[in-house]
């Protein structure tokens, strides 16, 4: 009697193994990841000096990324995908302000970023959920405030380009067993 119990408890054990192991891990692309930190870094100067004052207004949670213990990784992902998200609205919704004054971004490299942005939220739904959304919440509705006053417009676009390059990059040095 001993020996099919033995057996139905080995066999419980496979099974849960096999599922296990075939339930797919949802990874962003690191090299992608990466591509875009770069993208990022040579779109335009560094943060300019009479931006400054927008700093107070905003500024990325640092502890956005350092919110979860157990579960790091899926954190981490998730906070990426969510801000990469929330950037891709932000590009869609707001035109970007050109001439003087405005972003002086080189524009064969922010199609690259775009299309890279793109690809990155479009082909990995699986991280398409709400749980980063609320650490998000109020750093994207300070940025809109911003981005929606004429006179502030750039310095709000160049906001988004600083910490959307401080998180990716932050994330990649950190987590980089995180990403595939």
């Amino acid at each position: 009697m001993r020996s099919p119990s033995l057996l139905l408890i080995l066999l419980q054990l496979c099974c849960l193994q096999t599922l296990l192991v075939s339930i797919p891990t949802c990874k962003l692309p690191g090299k992608w990841v990466e591509t875009t930190v770069h993208l990022l870094h040579d779109l335009g100067e560094h943060f300019p000096v009479r931006c400054y004052p927008i700093n107070s207004q905003v500024r990325f949670p640092d502890s956005a990324l350092s919110d979860a213990s157990a579960s790091q990784c899926r954190w981490t992902l998730l906070v990426v995908y969510q801000f990469l998200q929330r950037a891709e609205v932000m590009f869609a919704e707001y035109d970007l302000p050109e001439g003087e004054g405005g972003v002086t971004w080189n524009n064969q490299k922010l199609e690259h970023y775009l299309n890279l942005q793109y690809r990155l939220v479009d082909e990995h739904p699986c991280l398409n959920t709400t749980r980063a959304s609320g650490v998000l919440s109020p750093y994207f509705r300070n940025l809109t405030s911003v981005v929606e006053q004429q006179d502030s417009a750039p310095c709000g676009w160049e906001a988004l380009r600083r910490d959307l390059h401080w998180v990716l990059k932050s994330s990649l040095r950190q987590h980089r067993k995180c990403f595939k």
